[in-house]
């Protein structure tokens, strides 16, 4: 052992740069793979633990109370698979948001909202004023005041002191936001429908005007009935039994047993899986820790390129002094032994140092996707799973260094001893004579193609990295156009609304108001129901213009009422293909049939929603498309002119018309930027590390290639050469290798990036995702690339300085 120790030690400080290189690397490595991994397991455990905490059910569903009987959930408790089943009463006010100024945070026109007792049904905790913890003693909203999911701090812009404006009716009611709440069951950012707290004093005093406002205006025929109702629903939270736990059932079984075996789940629309609404919760972060774990994996296997090519170096390099040490009795094991310590030794140290710097990272950065998933994470328990993959990593270091190191089996005392000149010489495979025109470059070209092995990893890394960037660029590109990002999502945008607040409304003069600001491009109208399809509520959307569909991966859009473009989720889940009848129930219970005329491409419903005709929604939803009071959209030429074509219809129309935007996907603007610009710069940030990366990796090659060369270099400086003319070949060299890696990587990236980030974005429906693959751009970037690794390698070289020709002479 103190023979190793010593050796090792040894080793270490003759080559410190390197294992100060592979050092660096290994620590950027374990800080994003433990971060990745620490922000995605904290965050599902803490749904997961949120939920149990709170009370809620395996599922949870929501219906008119005229629908959610004392009946209906006494058939659910009756099932053999359920264990218990806990209701509450809510209530549903359309609600509008205002800031501590008076101005509208939210041009909406107002949205449904749940409105929930303090104490009643599930449970919400409270966020400290900061949002980074929670309340030790959590009071009720005061009266007249309001607890608010975290996640409308993002969407729309909700802070303490605004306020929200309930429409009871004709009556209208004003709360003051006062706090923010964790809602794991509905709090998500995803999550359409908010469940808010009031005191029980305030509830008792909305009750009575809903009551009122429901015995004069009526209740809708459902749920997602579009129109200014107040009315009251029924929650429901079932719990699995333990019985069925023990045999292994799952809440979305449980969610299709309540739909097969009850009247009332077959024909409910509000029903969801636990399982689903947790997917809804942890969407941006599956998506960003795969992106985030790819970018971890590409720095492992760049500083096990240069780990590779480092042990090959110092073999070739120190080739007498291991010949020297195994004549005087040093056995191959013990000295592959020492090397697996040296770069074990520097991988663990980089693992430890990356795996705290990430640690103290993560509390800071919880907090801030609390606002996408609804639920704060802590970092209190043990990361185990980071822990095992960083093992296993590690592990794979000492594996991939024990095999370099049999090339230490060929190392012969006797040959040693003449300086291993048996073993090396140089072969120039170029066949054109050296001239004077372009001296340099057929110099490096000869100093290549003579030692190839040496290049190879500097290939794989230009290869990679390039591929990255151009992967990165493609992103950031589809994702930075203008509104592409809705594009990108399976989603359209709506510039101008108009609704009738009059019957007397005429469309064709509104239109041609519209006209006198900007040309309108396209009309249409838009609604949509919830479907239940084998227990899960899945979204069905309609349009009078299906053209404004994009996103398909297979087919096309809808043109006549019996045709459905069905979510890529949903098309797997069931086994549906092109051509195929899918039968659909309406909200009456009855099922119509409809063929599959296309695979859509879209997070509409995270791939579980289908999109059909204006009539057919209508139709399944059970309102006449007629007499359908659903606002009409439209898209201008000019959409920068939105404002004041609202502007112009309110001056023409007044309180004729409602101009405020109501567009299916009009609320998602802020959420959708949000979460374009984590992407994009995350994007960027990773870019920014795959070029410094270059430098690093090309001055641990470099420092290799300078040592293994020594003696050529001093022949050349003896023949004249300069060490700037050394240095520029030093530089030709690895552009012209790189030029080769960067130009694969580009055209990697090209044909298959599409299809690898369509497979990230797959899981939540979005399976075909365009790169911006620009030739021009991305030739650039393949140049640009390239160029930097000429750049590093001029700067590296400059070790070339050292070298002392009567020094040389003298060995």
């Amino acid at each position: 052992m103190a023979l190793m120790r010593t050796l090792a030690v040894a080793g270490i400080k003759r080559s410190k740069g390197s294992f100060l290189g592979i050092f660096f690397l290994m620590a950027l490595t374990a800080a994003a793979l433990t971060f990745t991994i620490c922000m995605y397991v904290d965050l599902n455990a803490r749904e997961a633990d949120a939920l149990a905490e709170a009370g809620a059910g395996d599922v949870y569903a929501y219906d008119l109370a005229s629908s959610l009987t004392d009946e209906a959930v006494a058939s659910v408790q009756a099932l053999d698979e359920v264990g218990e089943v806990r209701t509450s009463s809510v209530l549903v006010v359309p609600t509008a948001f205002h800031g501590e100024d008076g101005r509208d945070i939210d041009k909406n026109p107002s949205s449904a909202v749940q409105y929930q007792a303090w104490g009643t049904g599930i449970s919400c905790r409270l966020f400290t004023p900061d949002g980074t913890g929670f309340a030790d003693d959590p009071e009720p909203p005061a009266p007249g005041e309001v607890y608010v999911p975290l996640t409308l701090k993002v969407s729309p812009g909700v802070d303490v002191g605004d306020t929200v404006e309930l429409a009871i009716g004709d009556r209208s009611r004003t709360l003051t936001v006062s706090g923010f709440i964790e809602d794991p069951q509905m709090g998500t950012a995803f999550m359409e429908l908010k469940r808010y707290q009031v005191a029980p004093g305030t509830y008792e005093e909305l009750a009575r005007d809903v009551d009122e406002a429901a015995v004069a205006q009526g209740e809708p025929i459902d749920i997602y009935a579009t129109g200014s109702f107040a009315y009251r629903i029924t929650e429901m939270n079932a719990f699995l039994s333990d019985a069925a736990r023990a045999r292994g059932v799952q809440p979305s079984d449980l969610t299709r047993a309540i739909a097969e075996g009850t009247a009332w789940g077959a024909s409910t629309s509000g029903m969801f899986s636990s399982t689903t609404l947790a997917g809804y919760a942890m969407m941006v972060v599956i998506i960003g820790a795969a992106v985030m774990g790819v970018f971890a994996c590409l720095l492992f296997v760049v500083a096990l390129v240069i780990c590779t090519h480092a042990i090959s170096s110092s073999i070739e390099e120190h080739y007498a002094d291991y010949g020297t040490l195994k004549a005087v009795g040093v056995g191959r094991r013990t000295l592959a032994a020492v090397l697996v310590v040296e770069y074990g030794g520097a991988s663990l140290a980089g693992f430890a140092v990356g795996f705290a710097l990430a640690m103290a990272a993560v509390p800071a950065a919880l907090p801030f996707f609390a606002q996408l998933t609804g639920v704060l994470a802590d970092n209190d328990s043990v990361p185990v799973a980071a822990l095992c993959v960083l093992g296993a990593l590690l592990a794979l270091v000492a594996a991939v260094v024990a095999h370099r190191a049999r090339k230490l089996a060929a190392i012969s005392p006797l040959v040693a001893l003449r300086g291993g000149a048996a073993d090396h010489s140089f072969a120039s495979r170029a066949t054109r004579p050296v001239t004077g025109v372009r001296l340099n470059l057929q110099l490096a070209l000869r100093a290549v193609v003579s030692a190839k092995r040496r290049y190879v990893g500097l290939v794989l890394c230009a290869f990679l990295l390039c591929a990255f960037v151009v992967l990165v660029y493609g992103i950031c590109g589809t994702l930075n156009k203008p509104d592409a990002a809705y594009g990108t999502f399976g989603m359209w945008k709506s510039d101008v609304t108009a609704a009738a607040a009059s019957p007397d409304l005429d469309f064709d003069e509104v239109e041609r108001t519209i006209a006198d600001v900007s040309p309108i491009e396209r009309s249409w109208q838009e609604s949509f129901t919830m479907v239940n399809l084998g227990g899960e509520s899945r979204s069905f959307v309609g349009l009078t213009d299906t053209s404004l569909v994009t996103g398909m991966s297979e087919g096309r859009a809808p043109l006549y009422d019996n045709e459905v473009l069905v979510g890529s989720n949903l098309a797997s889940l069931v086994g549906l293909e092109l051509g195929d009848e899918f039968m659909v129930p309406g909200n009456d219970g009855v099922e119509r049939p409809f063929i599959v005329c296309g695979k859509l491409s879209s997070m509409l419903n995270a791939g579980y929603g289908c999109v059909v005709t204006f009539d057919s929604v209508c139709e399944l939803a059970g309102i006449d498309p007629d007499a359908s009071s659903a606002p009409h959209q439209y898209a201008l030429a000019d959409p920068g002119k939105a404002d004041e074509a609202r502007a112009a219809l309110e001056r023409r129309f007044g309180g004729d018309v409602d101009a405020r935007p109501s567009g299916l996907f009009s609320d998602t603007g802020d959420m959708v930027a949000l979460i374009q610009s984590l992407f994009v710069t995350m994007a960027y940030v990773m870019a920014l590390v795959a070029v410094a990366l270059v430098f690093l990796a090309v001055s641990l090659i470099i420092g290799r290639l300078f040592s293994a060369e020594r003696h050529d270099l001093g022949v050349y400086r003896a023949l004249g050469f300069t060490c700037r003319a050394l240095r520029v070949q030093f530089a030709l060299r690895f552009f012209c290798v790189a030029l080769l890696g960067c130009a694969l990587g580009a055209a990697a990236a090209m044909l298959g990036g599409g299809w690898l980030v369509s497979q990230l974005f797959g899981l939540f429906g979005l399976t075909s995702f365009a790169l911006d693959a620009n030739p021009f751009a991305v030739g650039g970037l393949t140049l640009g690339l390239a160029a930097v690794f000429l750049a590093a390698a001029y700067v590296s070289s400059r070790k070339v300085k050292r070298v002392d020709v009567r020094e040389l002479v003298a060995e």
